[in-house]
């Protein structure tokens, strides 16, 4: 899945200050959050989701793992299921 299919994702992650799963997020991975949503221009990257915490974001803003919970599982496996729009 990449970053253009989770902009709502993103923007409820930013706006809630939470993750899907409900955990906080910190003040570096909101930046981050940001920095992801004002560059359109890489939304066909794909998009990363943290199997710790939950959050989901772009894989080229992800170095050495989640910038909210410092956990290097990683997984680019995002269903639709994890996301706002695939949610029921």
């Amino acid at each position: 899945m990449n970053i253009g299919n989770v902009i709502l994702d993103l923007k409820a992650q930013r706006n809630f200050g939470k993750t899907p799963k409900g955990r906080s997020i910190n003040d570096k991975a909101t930046s981050t959050i940001e920095a992801i949503l004002y560059d359109t221009k890489n939304y066909a990257v794909e998009a990363v989701k943290c199997l710790n915490c939950g959050i989901i974001l772009s894989s080229l803003l992800i170095e050495k793992g989640c910038p909210n919970c410092g956990n290097s599982d990683l997984t680019t496996i995002i269903n639709p299921s994890d996301t706002i729009k695939g949610a029921k």
